[in-house]
């Protein structure tokens, strides 16, 4: 709660209703089911070729010889009229393609008050034409549901021809929104009715506020004696106390940028801070609606860099976290001191299978060995996926009021895309070798390097480290086509361990090469 004289906005509990997809990339194993939120029928497998993250869902036809189905399916709450905008990733199976009648389908269907079926709408997500191997985007707008309707089902499914060969497809990535107003370009400007923008670092920011909002929830401001550009360019965060009141101060960029790199410098002494300010750096993305009970598998894509002791003069200052916070390694904490006008940077690496956290001494160019504070690399099963998560800035208080006024100075941003080939599949029609999230990353003292070939072939797998030199060979020769593992324990080729830091593991095939990186902490 904010910290006032004045008298607060009465707030209503929420009454919470599902209007988010759970688990859409399908990360989060279930207890009495394959996939947490998602129901099955017929041959569910979890597959870890993904288009996002590391599993998918792959599902088998049947192979009854006749019209028959497989696949996974949600309920959401609906009400007639309700326009229904799906968004998914399928991939036909190399060994199982379509042919014939057979399809990848996608169900839009609407049941009422006692659970039935009242009607339904179908799409064809992939068929005997669609490239195999690959990758290939789904997107449909469902027509109004019917009357009576207070329940939909989204269902993703292989279907079965008679007499053709037993299919299999596999989905990844999906996105079931409500097309009722408001969209979701909407609902990311809900909190910052003010209207202000600010140019930073040659970009378009919104300015919070004025009003009550979350996190907190307490006071935002957005006029210039509370949030300002000053002439060198550098971006003020404050929290002040004005008339008794405390307000705080956020900003979030006009446009979503996607996977990359994303590259924060700020300047000072950041643990200086009263114990109960927060400095944070992050991503995060409006839903539809703010639900707790959904908070398990991330829905708001929330990715956060944040300096703060949360209340505690004692903890550590900096963390690196991806949402939820609170579940077994989703966080990283280090404890820096900084000069009273000294510059660091702290970034993040987005990419659809990892998160590089990164933080050094200097500023967004000065990144080495030398400068480094902190790095931390996140593989878990809450990964942002690319809608409209945007970079949000903000500087405010948990726990009570700080002491004294707060300010924050983030001196620059940068943002480095990452390259198509890393976000894109390969066309299915070339030869391809792909990595598999090695597990563990970050490691100590030995890892499992997964990887999957096309087609049998000469291979090497060799770990370098980031000067280039040799430091392991794990594979010289044959290896037929499918998934392959290989343990590294963290030694040389003469056997002798290798200290803590950040290795590449290439691996080479048909003039193919691939690399992926791992982290050794001793």
């Amino acid at each position: 709660m904010p910290w006032t004289g004045a008298t607060l906005p009465a707030r209503v509990p929420p009454a919470y209703a599902q209007c988010l997809l759970a688990n859409p990339s399908f990360e989060v194993d279930g207890t009495g089911m394959l996939f947490q939120g998602w129901n099955s029928f017929g041959a569910v497998t979890r597959e870890t070729t993904a288009h996002h993250g590391s599993e998918s869902a792959r599902v088998e036809g049947p192979g009854t010889g006749s019209w028959s189905t497989a696949g996974v399916w949600q309920r959401l709450d609906s009400a007639p009229g309700d326009r229904w905008k799906v968004s998914t990733w399928v991939r036909v199976d190399p060994v199982r393609p379509l042919a014939g009648g057979s399809r990848a389908i996608v169900n839009v269907e609407w049941h009422d008050s006692a659970d039935a079926l009242i009607d339904y709408q179908s799409f064809s997500a992939a068929d005997a034409g669609t490239p195999v191997g690959a990758w290939t985007p789904l997107e449909a707008l469902s027509d109004p549901a019917p009357a009576g309707t207070v329940s939909v089902r989204l269902l993703l499914a292989a279907l079965e021809a008679p007499g053709g060969p037993r299919p299999a497809v596999t989905f990844d990535e999906v996105q079931f929104l409500r097309e009722s107003a408001p969209s979701l370009d909407a609902l990311q400007w809900e909190d910052f009715p003010g209207g202000r923008e600010i140019t930073f670092a040659g970009y378009r920011w919104r300015v919070k506020g004025d009003g009550f909002f979350g996190p907190g929830p307490q006071w935002f401001a957005d006029d210039p004696d509370n949030l300002w550009v000053d002439a060198a360019g550098e971006l003020h965060l404050t929290v002040r106390e004005e008339a008794s009141t405390w307000y705080s101060t956020e900003v979030a960029l006009v446009d979503p940028l996607g996977y990359g790199d994303y590259r924060f410098t700020v300047r000072g002494a950041l643990q200086d801070f009263d114990p109960r300010t927060v400095l944070g750096l992050f991503l995060w993305q409006y839903g539809p609606c703010w639900d707790p009970t959904q908070s398990w598998w991330n829905p708001y894509n929330e990715m956060d860099i944040e300096f703060s002791r949360f209340g505690d003069s004692a903890a550590p200052l900096g963390h690196f976290t991806v949402q939820p916070y609170d579940l077994s390694g989703n966080g990283s904490a280090f404890d820096p001191t900084f000069g009273a006008y000294e510059i660091s940077t702290h970034a993040f690496r987005w990419l659809p299978d990892r998160v590089e956290f990164r933080s050094w001494r200097g500023g967004p160019d000065d990144e080495s060995v030398a400068t480094r504070l902190h790095a931390w690399t996140y593989t878990g099963a809450q990964i942002a996926r690319p809608e409209q998560p945007r970079v949000h800035l903000n500087l405010w208080s948990i726990f009570g009021p700080p002491a004294t006024d707060q300010e924050s100075i983030v001196a620059d941003f940068r943002f480095v895309a990452a390259a198509p080939s890393i976000v894109t599949a390969a066309p299915a029609t070339r030869p391809w070798a792909r990595w598999l999230p090695a597990r563990p990353n970050p490691f100590n003292p030995k890892t499992e390097l997964r990887f999957e070939l096309d087609r049998a072939g000469a291979v090497s797998l060799v770990v370098f480290d980031l000067a280039g030199r040799r430091v392991r060979r794990l594979v010289d020769g044959s290896l037929d086509a499918g998934r392959h593992r290989r343990i590294w324990d963290g030694r040389d080729d003469r056997g002798e361990t290798v200290g803590s830091g950040v290795y590449l593991a290439r691996l080479e095939t048909r003039g193919i090469s691939v690399s992926t990186r791992l982290v050794l902490v001793r």
